[in-house]
């Protein structure tokens, strides 16, 4: 019989957090901005981000963690505070917010795909109601 010599973690978080009311706030440069920071600290915990995407008023994370000490609520909470502080300083003087909460969950690496597909959506009417029919987005 053969035993697991140490630990191996792979998860794959989904993370969607909105803007504060559900403002329309982010355009699509904010949104550019907003990813290249957002895979910078991704990558900078030692994850690994896989697409990060997002419309007016939410934004949507996939990424991988291998590490066993990974405290995602930490993690959603430290990104949400130096991204509002960003945003702010960048591109809001001030007056942007995120959201109280946010969804998280984990997915199969076999269904990274689906969630790609996902955070890819456009400012198609349709495509948020089927986002909205599968509780996907509120």
């Amino acid at each position: 019989m053969s035993y697991i010599s140490s630990t191996y973690t792979s998860l794959y978080f989904h993370i969607v957090f909105s803007t504060k009311n559900r403002s329309r706030a982010l355009s699509k440069e904010v949104i550019e901005h907003l990813k290249a920071y957002i895979i910078g600290y991704i990558n900078n915990t030692g994850a690994k981000s896989i697409i990060i995407n997002g419309i007016e008023d939410h934004i949507h994370l996939l990424f991988q963690v291998n590490n066993t000490h990974f405290n995602i609520s930490e993690f959603v909470r430290e990104l949400k505070k130096s991204t509002n502080k960003m945003l702010n300083q960048t591109f809001f003087n001030g007056k942007f917010a995120w959201q109280e909460g946010y969804f998280v969950g984990t997915i199969s690496r076999w269904d990274t795909d689906k969630i790609k597909s996902i955070s890819n959506i456009k400012k198609n009417t349709t495509k948020q109601c089927r986002l909205k029919k599968n509780g996907m987005l509120s």
